[in-house]
This record gives C-alpha cells, sequence and structure tokens, in this order.
C-alpha cells in the first residue's frame, strides 16, 4: 500500500459524526444563536411585528381615559355630544388597534412559519448528509419528532414569546403609571353583544375547523414523505438523489405552510374580531349609563378606569408566569434541534477530491482493510482483494462474516477505519461522493420502493427519464408483464416500502431502477432471496442481462446463482479464507466446499 494510503488511514478520528451532546445553553446564548442562524433572515419584518405589538399595547391603554372622561366631564355638564364625541374617538382606537391586532397575528405568524420552515429543510438536508452510522443509531420516529413536533413547538413561541414580552412590558409600565396618577373609584359596567360574540366566533369555528383539517392532512402527507425517505435514505444515498428528495420535501413543507397560513388568517380575525365586538359592547353600555347620569343615575369615571388598568396590570402577569412552562419546553426543543445541526457528516469531501473520469472502467481493489461500526469489534481485518474490470465477484460465507458490510464500504456508505481501497487504482476518498455513487448500483435483499408510482420507483435510477426508458429498463429486468397487469400498470401506487407489490416483484422493480441507472459497478446484495424458484429464474435472467459488461459484486446464499463467477471470495469472521473459481474452490476442498457440499450433497460427486 502506498504511502498516501498509510497516512490517510493514520487519522481515525473523522470515521464518525462527532458525538451527540447534551448542550448547556443558557437562554441568551439560544435566542443570540437563533437570531444570528434564522431569524435574522427575516430582523426587518420581525422588528416590525414588534414595532406593532407596542402599538397595540398603547391602544389599550387609551379607552379607559377616555371612559374617565365621558363620566366625570361629559356626563356631569350634561354635554351630550361630547359624549358620543368621545366614544366615537373610542370606536376609533377599537379599531385601529383591531387592524394592528389582525396584522400582527397573521404576519407574525406567517415569519414564524417561515423560519420554522428553513429550519425543517436545513435539518432534512443534514439528515441526508450524515452518515450511515447516525441512521444505524437512530429511530426514524425519533428524527421525525425532531424535525416535527420539537419545531412546532418552537413555532409557537416565535411568535407569542416576543408578543407576550413586549405587550406585557407595556401594559405593565402604563397602567402603573397611569393608575399613581388617579385616584380611582367606583366599578366596571357590563358587558353587552354576549350572543353576538358567540353567533361570530361559531361562524369563523366552524370555517378554521376545516382549514385546520386540510393542515392536518398536509402534515400527514409532510410526515409520510419524511419516514418514507428518512427509511429509504440507503437508496437516496446510493443513487445520489439527495438534491432531488430535497426538493420533494420542499414542496410538501410549502403545501403545509400554505395551508396553515389559510387557517391562521381566520384566527387573526376571530381573536381582534371578538376584541372588537367586546369593545362596542363596553361603549354601548357607557354611551347609555351617560346618559343615565344625565338624569340623576351616574358613576365615577376614575374608579372605572382604575379597574380597567388593573386589569390589565393583573393580566401580563399571568401571562408570563403562564408562560415561563412554554419557555422550558421551546428552549429543551431548540437544545434538540441543535444537538443534530451541530453533528458533523463523518464522510465530507476530500479537498483533494477530483471530478472522475467520464467512463470508469470498474478496476475495485481492496488492500488491507479493517472496519467496524460505531468503535465496537472488528468486522472486517485485513480483506484485500482485487476485481478485474467487468468481472463478476462473488462474496460467500456464513451470516455476519462481513460480505455485506464489504459491499457497503465500495460507495463509501460507511467508512472504513484502516487501509485503502481503490477503483481504476485511485482511492474512493479521492473521488466526490456524488461521482463515485453515481457509478454504482446496488439492488439489496430487501431493496426499498417508495410509497409512489411503479414507474417513479423504476425512474429513480435515472431521474426525468422518458416513458420508453422506463419500460425498456422493465423488459430487461422481466417486469413490464407484471406491470402491465396491475390495476394503473406504470401510474400504480406500489404503497408503504412497496408492500402492494410481492417479493419478487420489488426485487424486479429494484433491478430496472438498476438498468436504468447504466452503472460501471453493480452490487448485489441477496437478490434472489426469500422468492420462489419461477420466480427466482426471473430475476436470475434479468441479473444476468444486467451483469453483463459491468464490474459486479454478488453475495448469495444458494451457491447455485454464483458458480459461474470469476472470482469467488469466501469470507469468515472478517477475513478472507479463500479466492478462486468455483472449479478451483471445489478441488481445493476447503470451506467453500463445505458450504456448497451442504447445498449439493446428490451432485458433489460429479463435479
Amino acid at each position: 500500500m502506498g504511502e498516501k494510503g498509510k497516512d490517510i488511514n493514520k487519522n481515525n478520528d473523522c470515521n464518525k459524526e462527532k458525538e451527540e451532546e447534551q448542550y448547556n445553553y443558557s437562554y441568551r446564548e439560544m435566542i443570540i444563536k437563533f437570531y444570528q442562524l434564522y431569524l435574522k433572515r427575516y430582523s426587518g419584518q420581525f422588528f416590525g411585528i414588534q414595532l406593532l405589538h407596542i402599538v397595540g399595547a398603547v391602544m389599550l391603554l387609551i379607552p379607559p381615559l377616555i371612559m374617565r372622561d365621558i363620566i366625570d366631564d361629559a356626563i356631569p355638564a350634561g354635554n351630550i355630544p361630547q359624549v358620543f364625541t368621545l366614544a366615537g374617538i373610542a370606536l376609533a382606537v377599537f379599531i385601529v388597534q383591531a387592524i394592528v391586532e389582525k396584522i400582527s397575528i397573521f404576519h407574525g405568524h406567517r415569519i414564524a412559519q417561515e423560519v420554522v420552515r428553513d429550519m425543517r429543510d436545513e435539518l432534512y438536508q443534514h439528515y441526508q448528509r450524515l452518515s450511515m452510522s447516525f441512521h444505524d443509531n437512530k429511530k426514524t420516529g425519533e428524527l421525525m419528532s425532531r424535525i416535527v413536533d420539537d419545531l412546532n413547538k418552537l413555532q409557537e413561541f416565535i411568535h407569542h414569546g416576543p408578543e407576550a414580552i413586549v405587550q406585557s412590558a407595556v401594559l405593565l409600565g402604563g397602567s402603573i403609571i397611569i393608575m399613581l396618577t388617579l385616584n380611582i373609584q367606583l366599578t366596571l359596567l357590563a358587558l353587552i353583544f354576549v350572543p353576538l360574540l358567540v353567533l361570530f366566533a361559531r361562524m369563523l369555528m366552524d370555517r378554521m375547523h376545516k382549514a385546520f383539517r386540510k393542515t392536518r392532512e398536509a402534515k400527514a402527507i409532510m410526515n409520510d414523505r419524511l419516514e418514507d425517505n428518512l427509511a429509504g435514505i440507503k437508496v437516496i444515498k446510493a443513487f445520489v438523489t439527495e438534491e432531488n428528495e430535497l426538493n420533494r420535501f420542499r414542496e410538501t413543507t410549502q403545501e403545509h405552510t400554505d395551508y396553515r397560513l389559510e387557517a391562521l388568517n381566520y384566527v387573526s380575525i376571530l381573536f381582534p374580531g371578538s376584541r372588537l365586538l367586546n369593545g362596542l359592547g363596553i361603549l354601548v353600555v357607557l354611551a347609555l349609563g351617560g346618559y343615565f347620569s344625565v338624569t340623576g343615575v351616574i358613576s365615577s369615571g376614575i374608579m372605572v378606569a382604575f379597574y380597567f388598568y388593573l386589569q390589565q396590570f393583573r393580566a401580563p402577569i399571568l401571562r408570563l408566569v403562564h408562560m415561563s412552562e412554554d419557555l422550558s419546553d421551546t428552549f429543551s426543543s431548540l437544545e434538540r434541534y441543535y444537538d443534530h445541526m451541530e453533528m458533523s457528516p463523518a464522510i465530507v469531501e476530500d479537498i483533494s477530491s477530483q471530478p472522475r473520469e467520464p467512463q470508469l472502467t470498474g478496476e475495485v481493489e481492496f488492500q488491507d482493510v479493517y472496519f467496524s461500526y460505531d468503535k465496537g469489534e472488528e468486522v472486517l481485518k485485513g480483506v484485500s482483494f482485487k476485481a478485474e474490470p467487468k468481472q463478476t465477484v462473488a462474496l460467500v460465507g456464513p451470516s455476519g462474516a462481513g460480505k455485506t458490510t464489504i459491499v457497503r464500504l465500495i460507495p463509501r456508505l460507511y467508512k472504513h477505519q484502516q487501509g485503502q481501497i481503490t477503483i481504476d487504482g485511485r482511492d474512493i476518498r479521492d473521488f466526490s461522493v456524488r461521482d463515485l455513487r453515481s457509478s454504482i448500483a446496488m439492488v439489496m435483499q430487501d431493496d426499498y420502493l417508495f410509497s409512489d408510482s411503479v414507474e417513479d420507483n423504476i425512474s429513480y435510477g435515472k431521474p426525468g427519464s422518458s416513458r420508453e426508458e422506463i419500460v425498456k429498463a422493465a423488459r430487461a429486468a422481466n417486469a413490464h408483464q407484471f406491470i402491465e397487469e396491475l390495476p394503473e400498470g406504470y401510474d400504480t401506487k406500489v404503497g408503504q416500502r412497496g408492500l402492494k407489490l410481492s417479493g419478487g416483484q420489488r426485487q424486479r422493480v429494484s433491478i430496472a431502477r438498476a438498468f436504468l441507472k447504466n452503472p460501471q459497478i453493480l452490487i448485489l446484495d441477496e437478490a434472489t432471496s426469500a422468492v420462489d424458484l419461477e420466480t427466482e429464474k426471473l430475476i436470475q435472467e434479468a441479473i444476468e442481462r444486467l451483469t453483463a459488461h459491468r464490474t459486479t459484486f454478488v453475495i448469495a446464499h444458494r451457491l447455485s446463482t454464483i458458480v459461474n463467477s470469476d472470482q469467488i471470495i469466501f469470507i469468515e469472521d472478517g477475513r478472507i479464507r479463500e479466492k478462486g473459481t468455483h472449479r478451483e474452490l471445489v478441488k481445493k476442498r476447503g470451506e467453500y466446499y463445505r458450504f456448497y457440499q451442504m447445498q449439493f450433497e446428490k451432485s458433489s460427486e460429479a463435479i
């Protein structure tokens, strides 16, 4: 092995993502970090909304003073025009406050929704970059919880947190100052328009229910896409479709955002509308009370104003107390988000990586390769072999011997700790990951199919393919006939993980996908296992066509499928025990012969 390979292999620390940590940020540090990374791009709009919160809070401080003037000045003087003039001013204040609140509610939630959308897209893209070592140790539900539920909590706080703080500060400060200037007396007049409030709320609630139902449906689609893609991350990485999947995910998050904003539009009408009706009720009571005061029945305006300010002083205190629980939940979610976003991918592009040659010959060589999962027991121990261009190499051995690990190292789904792997004489770490994986196709034992149509799953090997190209690949994979018999042919949805298809049908769709990709290097991992003999024959015919003129690695327990391989490598306990052709290994009567004899006892003497 060259010095370059030795030097590279000395550094084993990069094999894994940085260990997940429990970050102990202070609230202030997390707010600053969150603002710089995500909120700063919306800073102008965000601070504009805070200004509206201040204006709205100030508007709430004005009506009690108007009430005091009506009760203490206009009514005793018997000035009915002044009463209605002040009432008109108060009405204008309520309308302005309602408009300000409508704008701040809708656009405040819009900003929060768009910030969280950006965070979801970035976290999803980050999950795509993290290696298989990370995904092997994480449950899909956990990842979905972080990308959906945790960010939902954060989304509510982005708007309601600053709103509560700003409005509470203005109301608390303003109420205290004004109350100190008043010698407050008397009581609060009763509220009116309760039936109108109920009818108004009921009318909007029905519309809100329909809007939120569409939002939940869109969220279910988003969760389905997310779970589908995270579970199929191996296929996404193998076919280098991270960008395509990111765009598809962005479409679902945008659809969810649109429906959510539609629902929030009704919310932004309900809350200020209800308060506007409530305010009108108070004005009517005061106007009538003023009239009655002229005729001898009056109440103290100062006491009424004081009561209002007392309520406004009490409400923000309760709101801030209640917000403390939400604050804890929010920052817990934000910490969990940072835990994953700050993990560095184990497999990164080397600065020396260069674009590959237009066409690889497919020579693959392992030189003294060692590998272990998560710093555990070594799975591969000094593996060395060479596959010549267009050769078919079969990997044979007991379960857990390391066969699948070998083929997963070729496209760099995992990073080996020691040794060197080369393609056409170049270390695979000198290739860009995208170019490397674009040259390789994998057909696994239980290959993943997305819950899309048959056509979409086949075209995954080459996005943008025409129907003619897809049908040609399906014919080559012996899949065209059964696809045509499906209810909607190539447009038939295959269900979650392709459950609407049989095992053999799923395998042939996967083979068609590999045909369409037309790789220089092909990996078949138990591609004919768990199917009946007739289906196995169809799959084997397709595989023979697929393996022609390309370097192929085959893992199979049924040795009848690999007897014609150019090279058979017997692996046990992470080491290569034997190498050679079928005839050479049978004549040797070693471990491979023992495996072969177990399956073909009756015919072994004739070999």
